[in-house]
């Protein structure tokens, strides 16, 4: 499996940021969520997701999986879960970061 390498101006906070924007409004900025989450690597995600719940006091997890629901799951082969494949290299569930 292939990895992304990191970025050297990272910063998680602006992406916490940038993700609770994406998640504003009547629709979610899927694209947005994408462009964010989707270039940056398990190491990386895992620092937003640190970043967002200090931040938000939420769980980014659990904000996502309300998020990505809908059309989304069309096109997710097991929406339910695809959440915790952000996050974790082995695709467990487990909430430890």
């Amino acid at each position: 499996m292939a990895t992304l390498l990191a970025l050297e101006d990272f910063s998680p906070g602006e992406d916490a940021m940038a993700l609770n924007k994406a998640f504003e409004g009547w629709s979610t900025d899927r694209k947005g969520m994408i462009r964010i989450l989707g270039h940056r690597n398990v190491d990386q995600r895992k620092q937003i997701k640190l970043a967002y719940q200090e931040i938000y006091q939420e769980d980014l997890n659990k904000k996502l999986k309300s998020e990505l629901l809908g059309d989304f799951e069309v096109v997710t082969p097991c929406p339910r879960k695809a959440w915790t494949f952000l996050f974790y290299r082995d695709g467990s569930t487990s909430q430890d970061v």
